[in-house]
């Protein structure tokens, strides 16, 4: 096969961008380029098209295909307190500072956002740090958990997972809140699961309320456009209530003006605080 074609300024590379996105339902301008360059060419290479012109007349004659890209295009690798030195934090500092607060509230439920949410480790694992601080009963936490991947989603709500997705778990963890499916299937208790709500929603579409006492949005501005990241970023801060937490990937950056509206609780860590 002769070599891909790489120009993303090309007519044809936009012209496969705006057409993927009335196929699959989801606007891909808001995605980097060279990101949508790579995930097209990883299936170009399958079905043996080296320019975008002959992807997308292929795309056009297989149903199939439109669903292998789909999937690609919202593969997020993910697993259970990805990042532990990040959860250990969450667990051991930010929720105990977020309950001590409700301590003094009148309003005893805490709502916490996981966005861009794919398989459902990152809500889930934020749900048994939250047990772990052995929350009173007066306190109640929801966890909204958003994505685009219906499929992803549906797993989530399975809530069975491999060995290799929960090996950041401690011992602990595992024994209390886990139940072994089989060698190779681990399920979450009820306790854990009914603190989740999972819902399919695309980012740049959700209406932003200011409410949330913590939003996790973790490796997911890093396939966007420079722009997009930068209203996004504000649209987050300003939906975190005074005080709200922000956590974002460890390779992510705060960009202005959200950054001004915000202190740094952990830099390193990527943990954010709302002035």
């Amino acid at each position: 096969m002769e070599k891909l074609e790489r120009d993303t300024d090309s007519k044809s590379f936009k012209r496969l961008k705006n057409e993927v996105s009335r196929m699959i339902g989801v606007d891909y301008d808001n995605y980097s380029r060279s990101h949508l360059r790579r995930r097209f060419h990883a299936r170009m290479r399958v079905v043996e098209t080296p320019r975008f012109i002959d992807y997308l007349n292929y795309l056009k004659r297989n149903e199939e295909e439109i669903e292998n890209l789909r999937e690609l295009l919202a593969v997020n690798v993910t697993k259970f307190k990805r990042d532990k030195k990040v959860w250990d934090t969450i667990e051991d500092q930010v929720i105990p500072q977020i309950l001590e607060r409700k301590k003094e509230s009148i309003l005893k439920k805490i709502e916490a956002w996981s966005a861009g949410c794919s398989t459902g480790e990152e809500p889930y694992s934020l749900a048994i740090s939250y047990l772990n601080n052995r929350p009173p009963d007066d306190v109640s936490l929801r966890i909204k958990a958003t994505d685009l991947d219906e499929k992803a989603l549906d797993f989530a709500r399975n809530a069975e997972y491999p060995a290799k997705s929960v090996k950041n778990l401690s011992r602990s963890d595992m024994k209390i809140y886990l139940e072994k499916e089989d060698d190779e299937r681990w399920g979450l208790k009820d306790e854990v699961k009914d603190l989740v709500n999972y819902k399919e929603s695309d980012i740049f579409e959700t209406s932003f309320t200011k409410k949330f006492d913590l939003i996790l949005c973790r490796n997911l501005m890093i396939y966007f456009t420079g722009e997009s990241k930068t209203e996004l970023m504000e649209r987050l801060v300003e939906s975190l209530k005074d005080g709200g937490f922000l956590i974002i990937g460890m390779s992510e950056n705060l960009r202005s003006p959200a950054k001004e509206k915000v202190e740094s609780f952990d830099l390193k860590k990527r943990i954010f605080i709302k002035k």
